[in-house]
């Protein structure tokens, strides 16, 4: 009779007292075991015999066991110890195992069979003896038919066989793994913690054994033939997980998966900013990434081969590019690149819409272009007034009452083109003293730039509110005009908040917490580039001489408007800076010097952006005379640093011809 620990009695006393059938939780709940030990019980009594399991759900531990014949038959003697009485306990030998259990346990004395009953004594005293007949010998009628050897041999052939696939069959083992894909890739923080499942069938899974990069893990949690792994924190590289069962004399069999620890961003080498390109010009974009890493340039997924793609365009794109290189783990680098404008040798003057229309002015310009001294001229189209000095056809120009309609745009444009030379269309954006009115008095004060007293900004006589969207329109619908008249290019000025703190002016839109007032105008610029490419015509941006080094003091964000312009235009007049300025004594009787060290300033800021510089030079008097000598100096400063494209500042529009000396690389 079998030996069985305590709990396998307590196990087997409950089992026997539930007609011989129960569920694991019902017993490990009744006796305040765990689940982990009722399972433990019923495996050494199946072993025994005993107990036998009925399977519910493939793939798990039976849930539910019932007794064998031979539980029944041997069950109560192996829980005698266990089932006593304990408040009349009878000794061991008085005790029948059948009590209480509804059937005999006793056997039964078997009695001699019926034909036995009357043997004679001498039969009784030969039972033992071996009587064997008289051989009788057999000759059949016929001789005995011939054996049959192909029968016998198919037999013993699917009988070999029969027993081939027996011994395959016990031999085959099912090893499943799950909860991670064999050969994938996986960042640090997506596979932590996951849990891996190993499904065995075909054998017991209690010699199963797990093996990460051939070293012996633990920890792992067993259920029946399923195995569960809660992946720890590991080192990045190759790794393989392997599940090793032993079927002693059939051997070893395992099942092992690959994968790899990626936390490390691939690789991205390109220039942030590429060398200049013509407008319309086709532009080649490479650079070098990880061979396996997939690669977008602006949302374009790009070819590689070997690490190494390239994205051939048909013309610069409109602003800054994003480039992503993602790996198989997931890892992302990105980074934004640039593609500037080639802008063409600019000598030009400023010239207004006014002295456009009057001969007296506009024909000194004319002897200007013939005599070769400047290549372009800057036609303002809305000034600092908020007219629009031309036959402008917008809508809401129209209602503001801002047309003057001073020259014939396209015919302005079609004569200068005659003469072999650009037109620059000058646009001043925000400050706008008629829109600003126009729309303080249609209820409209989102549009209007206000002081703390919630009036309008009376500083410029009205500044429109760069943040509102309609503003914004209004002067892209200005430069949308132009282009489709045929201008070369857009020159914005006022692109700017007005001077001050912030404190002592409203801006609606605008909130501490919200973004930069230059972050806004960048934005604008973005837009102002898109729309203006589409029509092959370049546009950039005048600013402060200070905005190099002081720049969000007025919202111009100097290395930010290089993504979105094609050129920067500095407004560098001597006569502006104070004494002192970048170690000049009297910058405005010395504007080599003055132009020399704030040129180079700039030069400095934009050093990696690839945009043109186009300086705007002085020809007007303030307190020191200027004239020719003066023009030429300033001329002279920035070549000299190697700038040799420039705009010439003259409000009357009446210039130094002499001074005026174009230089060249």
């Amino acid at each position: 009779m079998p030996l069985l620990a305590i709990s396998d009695k307590k196990v087997l006393r409950h089992i026997l007292s539930q007609d011989g059938t129960c569920m694991v939780s019902e017993v490990a709940s009744a006796l305040a075991i765990s689940e982990q030990e009722v399972i433990q019980a019923f495996d050494n009594l199946r072993r025994t015999g005993l107990t036998k399991a009925e399977i519910e759900t493939p793939g798990f531990q039976t849930n539910r066991w019932t007794l064998t014949s031979r539980g029944y038959q041997v069950g109560p003697s192996l829980v005698l110890d266990v089932v006593a009485p304990e408040n009349n306990p009878a000794p061991q030998d008085k005790i029948d195992p059948a009590d209480g259990w509804g059937f005999p346990w006793k056997p039964i004395k078997a009695e001699a069979p019926v034909y036995a009953n009357n043997l004679s004594k001498l039969a009784g005293r030969r039972k033992h003896k071996t009587w064997r007949p008289t051989l009788a010998v057999y000759v059949p009628e016929h001789p005995p038919k011939r054996r049959r050897w192909g029968s016998l041999f198919l037999a013993t052939t699917l009988t070999l066989i029969g027993i081939g696939l027996l011994f395959i069959t016990i031999r085959q083992v099912d090893i499943e793994i799950s909860g991670i894909n064999d050969a994938a890739s996986l960042q640090p923080v997506n596979i932590e913690g996951k849990e891996i499942r190993f499904n065995i069938d075909g054998t017991n899974a209690r010699s199963a054994q797990i093996f990460l990069d051939d070293s012996l893990i633990s920890g792992f949690q067993r259920y029946g033939n399923q195995i569960f792994w809660v992946v720890p924190p590991l080192p990045e590289g190759k790794h393989v997980l392997r599940l090793t069962v032993d079927r002693r004399i059939y051997g070893d069999v395992s099942q092992e998966i690959k994968f790899s620890i990626d936390g490390t961003p691939p690789t991205l080498v390109m220039p942030n900013v590429l060398d200049p390109v013509g407008l319309g010009q086709p532009v080649t974009i490479s650079g070098i990434s990880e061979p396996d890493a997939t690669v977008t340039v602006g949302g374009i997924p790009v070819s590689s081969s070997g690490g190494k793609f390239k994205l051939e365009l048909d013309r610069p794109p409109a602003g800054p590019l994003s480039v992503l290189a993602i790996d198989e783990a997931g890892n992302t680098s990105s980074l934004e690149i640039v593609v500037p404008i080639k802008y063409p040798t600019t000598h030009a003057v400023h010239v207004s819409a006014a002295a456009w229309a009057y001969p007296a002015l506009k024909n000194p310009i004319i002897d200007l272009i013939k005599a070769g001294k400047i290549n372009a001229i800057e036609l303002t189209l809305k000034d600092e007034s908020g007219y629009l000095g031309y036959n402008s056809k917008l809508q809401l120009a129209r209602e503001a009452g801002s047309i003057r309609s001073q020259f014939d745009l396209s015919g302005a444009i079609e004569e200068l083109h005659s003469l072999g030379v650009r037109v620059i269309g000058r646009i001043v954006a925000f400050r706008d003293p008629i829109l600003s009115q126009h729309a303080w008095n249609l209820g409209n004060k989102d549009w209007v730039l206000q002081g703390i007293n919630g009036q309008p900004l009376s500083k410029y006589g009205g500044f429109t509110n760069f943040y509102n969207e309609q503003v914004q329109e209004y002067n892209l619908a200005i430069a949308t005009e132009a282009a489709e008249a045929g201008i070369d290019d857009i020159l914005w000025d006022y692109m700017r908040r007005p001077e001050g703190s912030l404190a002592k002016m409203r801006i609606p839109g605008f909130t501490s917490s919200s973004e930069k007032p230059s972050a806004v105008i960048n934005n604008f610029l973005a837009k102002a580039q898109s729309n203006l490419h589409e029509f092959d015509v370049l546009h950039g941006v005048s600013v402060f001489g200070i905005a190099a080094t002081r720049g969000e003091q007025i919202a111009q964000d100097i290395p930010g408007m290089a993504k979105v312009v094609d050129y920067i235009a500095p407004m560098i007049y001597p006569s502006h800076w104070a004494k002192g300025e970048y170690g000049v004594s009297h910058p405005e009787a010395q504007p080599y010097e003055i132009t020399l060290a704030s040129l180079a300033e700039f030069q400095r800021v934009l050093s990696e952006t690839n945009t043109a510089i186009v300086p705007w030079l002085q020809d007007f008097t303030l307190r020191v005379e200027y004239g020719s000598d003066e023009v030429k100096a300033q001329i002279d400063a920035a070549a000299d640093i190697g700038i040799f494209d420039w705009l010439l500042w003259d409000p009357t529009v009446t210039y130094s011809t002499a001074g005026i000396i174009p230089r060249s690389s």
